[in-house]
């Protein structure tokens, strides 16, 4: 059921992109935004390698996670071939090649420990942004109620999980919360939460870049609020890089701060085309870095498919 729900939300927000497309692409306004940035290649440096200081960061918080049975180099590489699958394939299947990277380079860490690793690490990535998100709706007086009945079932059913791990699997469950109390202890935990919190602030830099090189306006604070939005709407995500589900919550997101449409529309394909570039480069660096072979990465993409059913 919640897979089909989630399906069903894909596919609307991809026929309201379909929708912007037909109302607000102007091939001219795109053609002359484009030409704006190239014109400034310093600039446009400087925001592409901030862009990619915000995968540095996830993968110190990781590594700080892993509490030394990870290299920081591993932590990185499984980060960066994390981002290139998810532009690649129409599902996030990136997470499991992320951690499948992790256990097969390092020895001393075990598969249920780098899944585990991941999962937190989202699962905190998912605060940070909603906590972002939130504070932006109630900075910018926006009326927001978030269902009731929502926080009800999804507390109910994670409890109802929790305590099934704890009762079938008392030894799974005693090494994992451990490990969970391990990492976020004392000064380490406290990194943790910072890296993650300051990796998304420095991943708005390329929303915050492009509006700039086009010569628009949106302050920084602005644009990590945009940028948070509309990267918790990519658990919708059903195409590549999820093309279309990208630009729909962006548009929506700086609409709430006064850019028409059509110009919104622009900066979101300009942006998201920046986005999948980089994740390309960086990719094609790694699998120079750490070749896989595609076979392994059917094998582990697997993983995914029997966690599922």
């Amino acid at each position: 059921m919640k897979r089909f729900f989630k399906k069903v939300l894909s596919i609307l927000t991809l026929v309201g992109f379909a929708f912007l497309t037909i109302h607000s692409f102007d091939e001219n306004h795109l053609g002359n935004s484009i030409q704006k940035i190239f014109q400034q290649p310093v600039l446009l440096a400087a925001i592409l390698i901030v862009y990619f200081l915000s995968f540095c960061l996830k993968a110190a918080a990781w590594k700080l996670y892993l509490n030394g049975k990870a290299r920081y180099s591993t932590c990185l590489i499984g980060i960066l071939y994390s981002l290139l699958i998810n532009h690649l394939l129409p599902v996030k299947v990136g997470d499991v090649v992320r951690a499948k990277i992790a256990s097969t380079r390092e020895p001393m860490l075990k598969d249920d420990e780098a899944f585990h690793s991941v999962v937190v690490l989202r699962l905190l990535d998912m605060f940070c942004l909603v906590g972002i998100a939130m504070i932006g709706l109630s900075a910018l007086k926006v009326q927001f109620r978030f269902p009731l009945w929502l926080v009800i079932v999804s507390s109910f059913i994670s409890l109802l999980v929790l305590a099934a791990i704890h009762h079938y699997a008392p030894v799974f469950w005693n090494k994992h919360i451990q490990m969970f109390k391990k990492a976020f202890s004392g000064k380490t935990g406290l990194f943790i939460i910072a890296c993650t919190f300051l990796s998304w602030l420095f991943e708005a830099s390329i929303l915050y870049g492009t509006v700039m090189m086009v010569q628009g306006d949106l302050s920084f604070l602005a644009s990590v609020f945009a940028n948070s939005v509309t990267i918790a709407g990519q658990v919708l995500q059903i195409t590549p890089g999820g093309i279309g589900n990208y630009e729909s919550f962006l548009v929506f997101a700086l609409t709430l701060f006064g850019f028409p449409v059509r110009e919104g529309y622009t900066i979101a394909v300009v942006t998201h085309a920046l986005k999948f570039a980089i994740s390309y480069i960086t990719g094609a660096v790694v699998l120079l870095l750490y070749p896989v072979s595609f076979r392994t990465l059917k094998e582990w993409i697997k993983i995914r498919r029997v966690r599922e059913k």
